[in-house]
This record gives structure tokens, sequence and C-alpha cells, in this order.
């Protein structure tokens, strides 16, 4: 047998296991203060999902700390590595600091905000007609999250928490008069919370331009190829969307908002210039 063809075996050996025994780079995400967090299971098969075609292999691993979104963000300018990917709402401020993959993985569906409200103030939200009638009511929210600068800049009155699970029993306990949620979010909430006395609001709906990124630290540009690269080919294929589907649908259909007043707001922190809207097929519309 020719000698080439055994040093052929022999590096073919070499290399293939030193392929097969390639680490895979960590990259880590913020553990959430949340006990669950409701989008994590839509997100991890996202993930898994557009990572998969990659020639580079990912583990994706919890901050060591729980960490809220303020502090996920200023770890990742910094590349300390505790934390390398985010997902969040979106700000002009954020997209200049951190590598905002623009494939809004919600569809948009975050700024669609329907309320918690204590269930004696069922009736609360029923003669509202326009945003004005609002201004006599305060909203709770988490003080780093940027929808707190959306309401206020729209003239509503806002009360603000250190942490998530607070705002549950501060809305209980009457320091605001309602919580709005995303309709992605809210009826796992409310199942997380059946305890407490609060309900959800059937009449009104709270609407703004956002956009929900993957933002990815600077120092890890290769894993924002590869995550972008991932979800394109999700999205040509239809894999995006049926994914979409499958975790969003029955929630979209819950918050009945054809039957709602939607207040619309404007958000001023996000530029729509900014934004891929010429693709219809990344958005959610009612």
């Amino acid at each position: 047998m020719p000698k080439y063809f055994f040093i052929l075996i022999i590096a073919i050996f070499i290399f293939g296991s030193q392929f097969a025994h390639a680490e895979s780079t960590v990259i880590r995400y913020p553990r959430p203060a949340a006990k669950t967090d409701s989008h994590f299971d839509y997100i991890q098969e996202l993930l898994t999902e557009a990572l998969a075609a990659s020639p580079n292999k990912y583990k994706l691993l919890p901050s060591k700390a729980t960490m809220q979104q303020g502090r996920a963000v200023h770890e990742m300018k910094n590349g300390t590595g505790e934390v390398d990917l985010l997902w969040s709402m979106s700000t002009d401020e954020r997209e200049k600091s951190l590598i905002a993959i623009k494939i809004p993985i919600d569809k948009g569906l975050l700024g669609w905000r329907i309320p918690f409200v204590i269930s004696e103030n069922r009736q609360m939200f029923k003669t509202i007609r326009t945003l004005h009638d609002m201004e006599n009511y305060s909203a709770g929210q988490e003080l780093d999250w940027p929808d707190v600068k959306i309401l206020e800049s729209n003239g509503l009155k806002v009360s603000t928490a250190n942490s998530y699970e607070a705002l549950f029993s501060m809305l209980e306990a009457g320091r605001f008069d309602y919580f709005p949620r995303s309709i992605m979010e809210i009826w796992k909430e409310q199942e997380l919370h059946a305890g407490k006395n609060l309900i959800i609001s059937q009449d009104i709906a709270l609407h703004y331009p956002a956009a929900y990124y993957f933002f990815v630290a600077p120092n890890k540009r290769q894993f924002a190829l590869d995550l972008t690269n991932g979800l394109e080919i999700l999205i040509h294929n239809g894999q995006f969307e049926k994914l979409f589907l499958k975790y969003h649908q029955s929630s979209i259909q819950k918050a009945g908002l054809k039957h709602r007043i939607v207040l619309e707001l404007q958000n001023p922190f996000l530029n729509p210039a900014n934004m891929p809207l010429g693709r219809s097929e990344l958005w959610f519309k009612p």
C-alpha cells in the first residue's frame, strides 16, 4: 500500500480527533432574577435551532449570579466575560454600545401590553378611550426597564421597584394601579402568581413600537455573526414562524386585541429608521 496513504490516514486521525474534542465556546447570558423567565423556553429553542448550522460550537450558560438588565449591559460593554448575550427590548443607546441582532425575536409583541390590576379594580378601565384618560393612574415597572421612560414620555405616571418579583406584591398592596405586561408574558405570569389578588384587565391595551433583540457583547463578533446567519436561515425555511406560533399563538388569541381599546404610545428611544420595518415577515399585526 502506498506510503502516502498511511500518512493520509494518520493525518485524518489526528485532525479528526482534535475536531471531535474541540471545546465549545462558552457564551453566558444573565441568570434571571425572576423565579421563572416566561420567555426562556422559546428563547432556548430558538437559539438551539439558530446555532445548529454554525461551524463553530457554543455552550450557553447562565451567569454565576442573578443579574438585572442594567448590570448585564454594563458587563457586556466592558467585556468582563460575566455576560456575553442578552435578549431585551432595544433602545438606540443599547444599539450603540452592544451588537444588536436586528431580528425582532418577538415580532414586536413586547410592545403590545395589557394590564394586571387587583380584582376590585376589574372595571377601572371600562370608560377609558384615550391616552389622556390614563393620566390619573400609575403603572408599575422595574427600575432599569426601557418601558419606564417610554411610559413617562407619553405623560403616564410610573412607580418603580428594584426587582421584578416585588412588582406583583406592590400592585396587590395598592402601591400603583396597574402593571402592564406584554401579551407574550402575562398569561404565564398569571399562572405563577395565582395566589395573589390580581386579574388581567379586559378593556384596554397599550401599544408602542418595540423590538426585542438578541444583543451580543462587542468582543463576541464571531458569535454574533453565527447567530445572525442561523436566524436568517430559520426565517427563510419557515422554522422561525413555526416556533413563534408554537409559543405565542395561544397568548395572542387570549389577548383579544380586536375587542380592546388600543392606546397608541410613542417610543422616542428607538429610531424607526434603524428598525427592519421593511421586512413584513418579521412583525406581528393583529
